[in-house]
């Protein structure tokens, strides 16, 4: 049976109230949605125009926007597995805007809080190993620290609470994105927080989120133990073909437009654009709705598509 991504792809995080009914039902019968544009002639504002709720392809990392491809399932059960299974390393990598920090929130908004104490760090170059603990001590609550604690005494601090947290019944799920930023010396710290166990278990699973330079960064032989500990992998991949119009056609309708904004002949021509990037995708579809809008066209057409992507927006 062919595999399609629905609106309770990832449970109640990603569901909307407005909207009981499935998002692929209505991607195929565009005829179900809103019909036609509210004309303001007072405003150019594509959601005023479109009689959108909100801008379908905005630059951020809303959850409910989030349109599960069979790579993206994937990966999200991938990770899911390295949680529940007590596995200390997991890794995606991916093409830059392909989606890796949304599956980030998408990961933090599942977890059950009863059991698991979610941190999420942003790795940023010239980060450091004592600047990553420090995040990770705020993260997991341990408090006020002084500015003037070792190195070691911050590890101490951190393997401490990492050890009270598992007396509470609590795992710590720490989510590293933009991890190719990361210095040989602060991954080497990953693997040493990676190692705090009992005799049965990893008490700490770390799900690495990075560019897919990254894997060629771990293929160097001095990050060897780190690559053999990283148990699950995974990749997300640009979109197909098939796939950008089934994923343009989701966001119109999940912000309250129709199926049928952009005309049949323009997803191609997208696709050859974009490459199939999302948050290119994103880019391209936001500046021709604005277009659109400004020019008081109701449809994307290849004309529209094409006049906006000779402009150089």
């Amino acid at each position: 049976m062919a595999w399609s991504p629905s609106l309770n792809s990832f449970g109640d995080g990603a569901r909307r109230k407005t909207m009981e009914v499935n998002v692929i039902e209505l991607v195929d019968r565009p005829e179900a949605g809103p019909t036609q544009a509210e004309f303001t002639p007072e405003t150019s504002d594509p959601v005023a125009f479109f009689n959108l709720r909100e801008n379908p392809f905005l630059d951020n990392v809303n959850p409910e926007f989030f349109f599960r491809t069979e790579a993206h399932e994937d990966a999200y059960l991938k990770m899911k597995k390295c949680i529940e299974d007590n596995i200390a390393l997991g890794l995606i990598s991916a093409q830059s805007g392909t989606g890796k920090t949304l599956l980030t929130q998408i990961l933090l908004q599942e977890l059950d809080k009863s059991r698991y104490r979610p941190a999420l760090i942003l790795a940023y170059p010239r980060f450091s190993r004592s600047a990553l603990l420090r995040e990770l001590a705020q993260e997991l609550e341990i408090g006020d620290l002084s500015p003037r604690l070792t190195l070691h005494a911050l590890m101490n601090v951190v393997q401490e609470r990492i050890y009270q947290l598992h007396k509470e019944g609590v795992k710590p799920v720490i989510l590293i994105d933009e991890v190719h930023f990361l210095s040989g010396d602060t991954l080497h710290l990953l693997r040493t927080l990676s190692n705090i166990e009992t005799a049965r278990m990893k008490l700490v699973t770390i799900l690495l989120f990075g560019e897919e330079s990254f894997l060629e960064k771990l293929g160097d032989p001095r990050f060897k133990a780190i690559l053999s500990r990283t148990f699950i992998r995974a990749n997300l991949r640009p979109l197909f073909a098939s796939e950008v119009e089934q994923y343009v056609k989701f966001r119109c309708l999940m912000a309250g437009g129709r199926g049928d904004l952009f005309t049949k002949e323009t997803f191609a021509r997208i696709h050859e654009h974009t490459g199939g990037v999302p948050r290119e995708v994103n880019r391209l579809c936001h500046n021709t709705l604005a277009w659109a809008a400004q020019k008081r066209i109701a449809s994307i057409t290849s004309e529209l598509l094409n006049d906006v992507i000779c402009k150089g927006y």
